[in-house]
């Protein structure tokens, strides 16, 4: 996953249908240490249309759309 990638919430992240999952766009890709603990995790943060708040989760959670391109 890169900047630029189209991306949607994985099913087992969002629990709808695909055609009532939001695109979006990622715009960071960066590790995350949880503090306290030595855990880092791969975090990637969307905007998507209509929202003009970033949002981040754990790569996991979103699938790339466009991954030819």
């Amino acid at each position: 996953m890169k900047i630029g990638d189209l991306v949607r919430f994985c099913p087992e992240a969002w629990g709808t249908p695909l055609e009532d999952r939001p695109l979006g766009v990622i715009t960071n890709v960066g590790d995350y240490r949880d503090r306290g603990t030595t855990a880092t995790f791969l975090m990637v943060t969307a905007i998507f249309p209509g929202d003009d708040i970033p949002y981040s989760s754990k790569i996991e959670d979103f699938e790339v759309v466009n991954e030819n391109w």
